[in-house]
């Protein structure tokens, strides 16, 4: 609450123009958009924990919801500020980076210097791109730029967005079916395959489409040689978005996090088979607050609706109503001949079959503001690997598995000395069925990275040849049909086992 405090206070100082309010939003040592960040971590640890059945938790529950009301109030503030300037804004705003301009701008200029990977990833938002950066700083030269996404901040218009020619002239129009695309260049773009398909037609290089999932743990022989013989490499992720859309809250909570995990190691993959140039683009973001209730659905406008959303209305003619803004999409700098709708706050219109928590399609700071990420690889001199000289032991904290939660000890103890001494590398343990993971991490004794679940092992002060033992809680995420589940211990960056994996029996089904 300390967070809402501060950006709370300061959001009723905030600037009244836009590049300030994006520039307080996302820069500096501490942007507003930090508040969504730690949000996001309490309520992943929120649904990790073990509240007990009776009142040994009562305090700590009244603090979480206390801080979940201040979020949301404090998110809306800087909502109905940000929405109110945004839109007496003349549009394009001088100074500001447009998410159409992304392929002219920060893709096209490093095709002559080499390979790129374009990685599109739906709903990433500003504060989790940020967040993925620190955890790659190490490794790569980057740049995270704020940039003011298309409206509505939909897929169907922000994917298409990231195209080229969208730079000269992209216009949102109706394919009907109360559904929405971009036209591009004089097409209109209405799915994966159109957009994939333009991409190929216009980038002018040799192009390679795959997902994220075709890269982890590791690509194939086929994702290999498309790697290595194209000149663009495009990775799509929808991981986010599916989750926060299936409407099932503990699970999107849990595992979100997980996808800047899976986005570190696929971005590392690229690195490693010769992509020069990496840049990471989101179509929109999101709000995830909390359920909303009755008096937060707000009636839309009703008349000729093109598309419905909880956070937008696109169309023609209805009402207009205090508690939305209500304006032409050219007004707002996006060619069309619809009108669009969004709520000042964090509230969400009535909308047939639309989600509880999970909304994207407004103006808010947490859907608009987009990331780009410029990533190049820090060329390092090799360094031996001391992984392989390791014994490493995974101790199970029981031998079968009987509830949601199971702990592993590991500890490693180098073979032999080395003149570069010992520095453990970043592990991951995993409980595997059929090859799948079933499991998240949910702590460790020491070392555990909230972002990624991954922990990082020191060495003894006891003995500079060992590590500290750490024990490493995980939750089961699935049913387990198996009468086995495999426990793993993984180099975090590389995916290698360290150790050979052990077998669990399973008492439980979840």
């Amino acid at each position: 609450m300390l967070e809402t405090d501060r950006v709370g206070k300061e959001v009723r100082k905030a600037p009244n123009t836009v590049p300030a309010l994006v520039k307080a939003y996302a820069d500096g040592d501490a942007p507003w958009c930090l508040l969504d960040t730690h949000h996001r971590h309490m309520e992943s640890r929120k649904y990790n924990f073990e509240f007990d059945a009776g009142t040994d938790h009562h305090g700590l529950e009244q603090v979480i919801t206390r801080a979940e009301q201040r979020y949301t109030e404090v998110g809306s503030e800087l909502a109905r500020h940000f929405i109110t300037q945004f839109s007496k804004a003349k549009h394009p705003i001088r100074g500001l980076l447009r998410q159409r301009d992304f392929f002219e701008k920060q893709v096209k200029p490093h095709l002559v210097e080499g390979k790129v990977a374009y990685v599109w990833v739906d709903a990433l938002r500003f504060e989790m791109a940020r967040e993925l950066c620190r955890l790659l700083a190490d490794d790569f030269k980057l740049e995270c730029q704020p940039a003011i996404g298309t409206m509505p901040t939909i897929t169907e218009i922000g994917m298409a967005a990231l195209l080229p020619k969208a730079h000269e002239a992209a216009k949102v129009v109706s394919v009907g079916g109360g559904k929405l695309a971009l036209e591009v260049g004089g097409k209109v773009i209405k799915d994966r395959k159109d957009r994939v398909a333009f991409l190929k037609e216009h980038a002018g290089v040799p192009v390679f489409d795959a997902k994220l999932d075709d890269l982890l743990p590791k690509p194939t022989r086929k994702v290999k040689d498309g790697i290595q013989n194209n000149q663009l490499i495009l990775i799509t992720s929808q991981e986010i978005d599916e989750l926060g859309e299936a409407d099932n809250m503990a699970q999107a909570r849990l595992q979100i996090d997980g996808v800047l995990g899976h986005l570190r190691r696929g971005v590392r993959i690229l690195a490693d088979h010769g992509v020069k140039t990496i840049v990471l683009a989101a179509d929109h973001g999101h709000l995830f607050a909390e359920e909303i209730g009755e008096d937060m659905k707000i009636e839309s406008p009703g008349g000729k609706v093109e598309d419905l959303h909880r956070r937008v209305w696109v169309g023609i003619g209805g009402n207009s109503e205090p508690s939305y803004l209500r304006t032409s999409l050219a007004s707002l700098g996006v060619e069309s001949e619809f009108d669009i709708a969004t709520p000042w706050t964090f509230a969400a219109f009535k909308s047939k079959g639309g989600g509880r928590a999970y909304f994207h399609g407004g103006l808010s700071p947490q859907e608009l503001i987009v990331p780009v990420v410029v990533l190049q690889s820090l060329a390092r001199g090799a360094t031996p690997s001391t992984s392989s000289s390791v014994h490493w032991r995974v101790m199970p904290g029981t031998k079968q598995l009987t509830t949601r939660l199971f702990s592993v000890q590991i500890e490693g103890t180098q073979s032999k000395s080395s003149l570069f001494g010992f520095e453990p590398p970043k592990v991951r343990v995993e409980l595997r069925a059929n090859r799948t993971s079933v499991s998240i991490p949910v702590s460790a004794s020491y070392g555990f990275e909230d972002a990624t679940g991954e922990v990082a092992l020191r060495v003894s002060a006891d003995d500079p040849r060992r590590t500290e033992s750490n024990t490493v809680a995980l939750m089961l995420m699935d049913e387990i049909s198996q009468k086995t589940v495999g426990l793993y211990l993984l180099d975090a960056i590389t995916g290698v086992e360290l150790a050979p994996p052990l077998t669990i029996e399973v008492a439980i089904s979840i």
